[in-house]
């Protein structure tokens, strides 16, 4: 997959890359470093979740019109099994409805084939004028 473009100055500091966002949805992918991982030794819940925000957020952008800004309302993250450093990430989403002014959407991250982390999210549909 080639990358689909910039994904935003704080995905970028996060070293989140976009590599597809259209109608079927959004894989962004990550490599989780030390420096991301909390004081237990694992990924902290919070670079989890904003990977899942990119991701989810993406899918948003990828299946509504040109022009459509979509922040989050809510973001529902369930964390199944413990992320490790050095190892990649890949989370998928999609948008599973998209009304005038609400969308959903559903995401997970996988790491060495297992999945990690799932989330359910609403964004706000706001149309350029």
């Amino acid at each position: 997959m080639t990358p689909v473009g910039d994904p935003g100055p704080f995905s970028a500091h996060l070293g989140f890359r976009v590599l597809r966002a259209d109608a079927e949805g959004a894989v962004v992918e990550a490599d989780p470093q030390p420096e991301h991982l909390n004081g237990g030794g694992i990924l902290h819940g919070g670079y989890l979740s904003a990977l899942l925000d990119s991701a989810t957020g993406w899918a948003v952008h990828g299946a509504g019109p040109e022009g459509m800004v979509a922040p989050h309302v809510t973001l529902t993250t369930q964390f199944l099994r413990a992320g490790t450093a050095g190892e990649p990430l890949q989370a998928t989403a999609t948008c599973t409805s998209l009304g005038r002014r609400i969308c959903t959407t559903q995401g997970e991250i996988t790491q060495g084939g297992r999945v990690i982390a799932r989330a359910t999210g609403t964004h706000a549909v706001i149309l350029g004028g």
